[in-house]
C-alpha cells in the first residue's frame, strides 16, 4: 500500500519546519508529501524546498490565491497514491500517524477520522484547548465521528465520488465536505491512534476571526441543519445559533422588561453548559485560575461564529 499525504499552506514560516520534521520522523513514513503554497511570503517555500532536497519524496507545488479547498484538490490531483491522509500547517504529527491510518486502511476502510491535541504556550492558549479539544480526547469520541481535515483519510475513489472538497467555501469546507462522503455512501471510521497536535490561536482577536470564518464558512455551506457534528442529534450550528438568538434577543427586550434577562442567562449559559466539563477538565488541570479565560473564550466563539454566519447570510441577500 502506498500512501500519499497533502497539506494546503499559506505563510506558515513559524511553525512548516515542526510539521515537517514530524512527517520525517513518521514511524512509517508517507511514500510521498505533497504540498501546495497559497502564495506565501514568509520563507515557507524556501524551508519545504530545502527539505524536498534531503527527501526526494516531499513535493511542493505553488497555487497563486487558492483557498484552502482549492489546494487540497490540487494536492490530491498532482498525488500519485490512491491512498490519501491529509494534515494542516500549524499541526504536528505524533510519530505513529500515518502508520495508524494505513492500518485503518489496511482494514478495509475508506474514509477515516483521525483526532487531534491542543498545542499551547500559555494559559490563554491551554484554556482554548480544552474548549476545542476535550470532546475529542481518544475515549470520548464516537466510533462514526466526523473529522477535521487537519487529521484526515480517504481513499481517491471516495473523494472523487463526494465530488471532491468544495472549492467555493474558503472556510467550513471540511464539514460540507464531511457530509458529502456520507451522501455518497461512505461512513466515516474513527483511527483512535491517528493524532496530530494542534496550535491554539496566540490572542483573543486571531481567536475571535477564527470563528468569525467558520460562520462565514458554514452560512456559504448551508450547514445551519446539516452540518455533521450533532448534539442530541441536532446540528450543532443550529442549536449554537437559535440559543444565541435567544441570549440576544432577552437583553435586548431587558431594556424596557427586566425580566426579559432570563432569557439572556439562558441563551449564553446553554452555551456554558455545553462546555461545562471542558471547564472541569481545565480546573483539575490547571487550578482555577482558568475559568476568567473559559467565561470570556466561549462568548467570544460564539459571537464570532453567530456574526461571521449573518453578515454572510446578508450577502448572500443583497446579492440577490
Amino acid at each position: 500500500m502506498k500512501i500519499s499525504l497533502i497539506c494546503t499552506v499559506y505563510n506558515e514560516g513559524g511553525s512548516i519546519e515542526e510539521l515537517l520534521e514530524s512527517i520525517v520522523g513518521q514511524k512509517r513514513t508517507p511514500d510521498e508529501a505533497v504540498f501546495v503554497d497559497a502564495g506565501s511570503e514568509d520563507g515557507t517555500r524556501q524551508i519545504i524546498e530545502n527539505y524536498s532536497e534531503d527527501y526526494e519524496w516531499i513535493k511542493l507545488f505553488v497555487e497563486e490565491g487558492c483557498n484552502i479547498a482549492e489546494g487540497r484538490n490540487t494536492a490530491i490531483e498532482k498525488a500519485e497514491n490512491d491512498y490519501i491522509v491529509g494534515t494542516d500547517g500549524g499541526c504536528i504529527l505524533d510519530e505513529g500517524w500515518v502508520k495508524a491510518m494505513e492500518e485503518a486502511f489496511e482494514d478495509g476502510h475508506e474514509a477515516l477520522s483521525g483526532l487531534f491535541k491542543p498545542l499551547s504556550d500559555d494559559l490563554f492558549e491551554f484554556v482554548q484547548g480544552e474548549i476545542r479539544c476535550a470532546h475529542y480526547e481518544r475515549e470520548n469520541v464516537p466510533d462514526n465521528w466526523p473529522p477535521s481535515s487537519r487529521s484526515v483519510g480517504f481513499t481517491r475513489q471516495a473523494w472523487e465520488d463526494a465530488g471532491k472538497y468544495p472549492e467555493d467555501l474558503f472556510t467550513g469546507e471540511d464539514a460540507k465536505y464531511n457530509s458529502n462522503i456520507r451522501r455518497a455512501g461512505y461512513e466515516w471510521h474513527v483511527v483512535r491512534d491517528a493524532f496530530v497536535y494542534w496550535r491554539m490561536r496566540p490572542s483573543w482577536r486571531s481567536y475571535f476571526k477564527q470563528f468569525y470564518l467558520y460562520g462565514e464558512g458554514d452560512a456559504r455551506a448551508g450547514n445551519m441543519f446539516d452540518y455533521p457534528g450533532k448534539i442530541f442529534g441536532v446540528s450543532k450550528v443550529f442549536l449554537q445559533t437559535s440559543t444565541t438568538y435567544i441570549g440576544l434577543i432577552g437583553l435586548a427586550g431587558a431594556i424596557t422588561e427586566p425580566l426579559l434577562l432570563s432569557l439572556t442567562v439562558a441563551g449564553f449559559g446553554a452555551h456554558y453548559g455545553y462546555y461545562l466539563s471542558n471547564l472541569k477538565s481545565a480546573v483539575e488541570k490547571k487550578g482555577l485560575k482558568t475559568a476568567p479565560y473559559f467565561i470570556g473564550l466561549v462568548p467570544v466563539q460564539t459571537l464570532g461564529h453567530f456574526l461571521g454566519y449573518h453578515k454572510e447570510k446578508v450577502r448572500k441577500w443583497l446579492r440577490l
